[in-house]
């Protein structure tokens, strides 16, 4: 099955709200391995680290271009893959996404890049074959290699309707 997303509606909180506890411990850690720079390494945030959270968890890769930054999927969690239906893996999220949802996720992953800040979103997703699912997540940039640019962004979701 392959579930594009056609559109989204959520509502992005820089204030970092959570309902989930486990988004606030991530972001809880995010802070702990900033450690005074701008965004932790991605390599501070090991799969050691991050175990609770693999199934969940995606990155994105910003390429930035002539025109401005676009977003690669480099890293497809098995729990989301099994919401959307597909493993997107290697591809850019504007496509595999309508241009309505896009417009929601590229604001989004915008703002982190640029403002080097975490993003709380909550919200619905709209599928192809499916009515909507709500959702809770958070995404972190990530410097790699102990650069100064924010290289990778960090998201992990949790699902309204996921069993316990």
């Amino acid at each position: 099955m392959n579930r594009q997303i056609v559109e989204s509606r959520f509502r992005l909180d820089p204030s970092l709200r959570f309902i989930r506890p486990e988004l606030h411990e991530l972001a809880a850690l995010w802070e702990e391995k900033r450690a005074g720079r701008i965004a932790p390494d991605r390599a501070d945030l090991s799969p050691f680290v991050l175990r609770p959270y693999l199934p969940r968890i995606l990155i994105y890769e910003v390429v930035r271009t002539e025109t401005g930054q676009r977003f690669r999927i480099r890293l497809y969690g098995t729990l989301i893959s099994q919401y959307s239906g597909r493993d997107p893996t290697g591809r850019f999220v504007d496509e595999i996404m309508s241009e309505p949802a896009y417009a929601d996720f590229n604001q989004g992953l915008s703002w982190i890049a640029d403002e080097k800040k975490p993003l709380r979103a909550v919200g619905s997703y709209y599928f192809v074959d499916r009515s909507f699912v709500q959702f809770e997540s958070i995404t972190m940039p990530l410097t790699v290699d102990g650069g100064e640019r924010i290289e990778q962004l960090l998201n992990v979701t949790y699902y309204d309707d996921e069993a316990e």
